[in-house]
């Protein structure tokens, strides 16, 4: 997996990437032409692209993928927002139901989150998908981000891959701020982080990635610390950082 970006002032980009050279892009937030560099401008090689919701900071180059020639994947509401015509490549895929996606399969969940309402201001649920992705070679993973909890258990999955919101560290949130209450209702904190980590963890857990912190209400060192307490020596822990690799592959050569 390669971070193209992560975050709410540059968005939110991820390429998973078969050994064949296939890919399957997660939230497409950044520039178009920082896409094209992280997938080496292969657009034939992308089989689709899967939106977790209507936020700049996740869809920002949507319609440059869409000419591109490339199917995107959402919830209904999603599409709906961004008023998608038909023919367009921009499909809206059902909780809870598997679909393929080239080589990849794919289950979406929604997830709590908030927006602004247009006219008053005033914050609304905002549409949100999770999903579970899954790869012969890199076994499941699971996708979760711009939420203030999971009302799922996947330990049963025995999920080999996390790539999960940790947005702030309650602390340092400042109280005062215009976005303070989309923050704690449409955001992951270090502590629901951290149950969402141990809940999910087995020995089949080979990787933890997190994504979108705050700049301003999260300490990386922090976060990484506390939640690697959560889980044993053999999963490996990072931060999401752009130009991040992150070997997905259940071979170990």
């Amino acid at each position: 997996m390669r971070v193209v970006n992560t975050g709410s002032a540059h968005g939110n980009c991820y390429v998973l990437k078969s050994n064949s050279g296939e890919m399957l892009v997660l939230d497409c937030g950044c520039r178009y032409k920082d896409i094209l560099r992280a997938i080496d401008y292969r657009t034939s090689d992308v089989s689709g692209v899967l939106l977790s919701h209507e936020h700049g900071d996740h869809i920002k180059s949507f319609r440059e993928l869409m000419n591109a020639g490339i199917q995107i994947y959402t919830n209904d509401e999603t599409v709906e927002h961004l008023q998608i015509i038909t023919g367009e490549l921009m499909k809206g895929v059902p909780e809870k139901r598997p679909f393929r996606v080239g080589s990849f399969t794919v289950i979406p969940f929604y997830l709590p989150h908030t927006t602004r309402d247009k006219d008053t201001g005033q914050l609304i649920p905002c549409f949100n998908y999770g999903y579970i992705v899954e790869h012969k070679e890199m076994g499941k993973l699971l996708y979760m981000t711009d939420f203030e909890f999971c009302r799922y258990n996947f330990k049963a999955m025995r999920l080999n891959h996390l790539v999960i919101e940790c947005n702030y560290c309650k602390e340092l949130v400042d109280k005062t701020a215009e976005n303070y209450t989309h923050r704690l209702k449409g955001h992951c904190s270090l502590d629901t982080c951290k149950s969402l980590v141990n809940m999910n963890h087995t020995a089949a857990l080979r990787t933890v990635t997190l994504v979108h912190l705050s700049n301003e209400a999260a300490d990386p060192e922090q976060i990484l610390s506390e939640i690697q307490e959560t889980s044993g020596a053999d999963t490996i822990f990072q931060i999401a950082t752009p130009g991040l690799e992150i070997n997905l592959d259940l071979c170990p050569f």
